[in-house]
C-alpha cells in the first residue's frame, strides 16, 4: 500500500479519479465610516453545489487598530447595522467612564470631514 501512494500523482492534478474542488472564497469589500470609526465588509462564501454567502465586519478604531471582528449575517445591511450599533454601545461606555471619572462630555466628531479654504 505505502508503495502505491508514493508513487501515485498528487490529487491535486485532473486523473478522473479524483474531482476538482472550487476554492471557497472571501472577498473583502469597501467600507465606510461612522463616528470616527471605520468598518470594513468580509464576504465568505461556503458550498460547492448550495452556495451561500455570509456577510462579516471589521471594525477599526479612529487610529486604524481593528478592536471587533463581527460575523455570520445574511446581509451587508445587517452587517453594517450591527457595527454601527456596536460603535454606539462602545462610544456611550467611553462616554459614561469619562463622566464618572469628572472629566465631563466628550465632544462628538463631525459626521463631515471640514474642509478648510
Amino acid at each position: 500500500m505505502s508503495l502505491w501512494y508514493t508513487q501515485s500523482s498528487p490529487r491535486s492534478k485532473e486523473s478522473g479519479k479524483f474531482r476538482q474542488r472550487v476554492k471557497l472564497g472571501t472577498d473583502q469589500q469597501t467600507g465606510e465610516s461612522y463616528r470616527g470609526w471605520s468598518y470594513s465588509y468580509i464576504n465568505h462564501q461556503t458550498g460547492i453545489s448550495v452556495k451561500r454567502t455570509s456577510f462579516n465586519v471589521s471594525i477599526s478604531d479612529p487610529q486604524g487598530n481593528r478592536v471587533e471582528y463581527l460575523r455570520g449575517f445574511s446581509s451587508m445591511e445587517r452587517a453594517g447595522a450591527a457595527a454601527r450599533e456596536w460603535i454606539d454601545e462602545v462610544v456611550k461606555k467611553i462616554e459614561l467612564a469619562a463622566i464618572a471619572r469628572g472629566l465631563g462630555r466628550i465632544p462628538t466628531l463631525p459626521i463631515e470631514p471640514i474642509q478648510e479654504k
